[in-house]
């Protein structure tokens, strides 16, 4: 077996640029509810005020999808030549399990408040 690995192809690269550009725009999305909220009066920005739950399942499931992508991110850094990564992959396979936990936490807690 050949330590060389193949050059990526052009379709290999544009799928992580299309996932950089992915991170950068939602980088900029948090920079922009960042803004917002520290700009807003007190009390009076959308990080104070109590979201619907329907948002607040959907922000739960990006959050795990988004770890589950980081998480995926880590492991191909990891295992590229030269680069000692395994820490950041381990730390954020635990993220994103704390993300999945959480979200069933919060599933559990919706379906039992709306048994009520």
């Amino acid at each position: 077996m050949s330590d060389v690995t193949p050059e990526p192809n052009t379709e290999q690269i544009t799928v992580w640029r299309n996932l950089l550009d992915a991170f950068a725009q939602l980088s900029s999305a948090w920079d922009t509810a960042a803004e917002v909220q520290e700009q807003a009066a007190e009390d009076q920005g959308p990080g104070t005020t109590r979201m619907p739950a329907e948002l607040v399942t959907a922000f739960f499931n990006a959050g795990t999808r988004g770890a589950e992508a980081l998480t995926g991110v880590a492991n191909v850094l990891a295992d590229q030549p030269d680069v000692q990564a395994e820490a950041v992959a381990d730390a954020q396979r635990r993220a994103h399990g704390a993300w999945q936990e959480a979200r069933k936490a919060f599933s559990g807690d919706a379906e039992s408040q709306s048994e009520s």
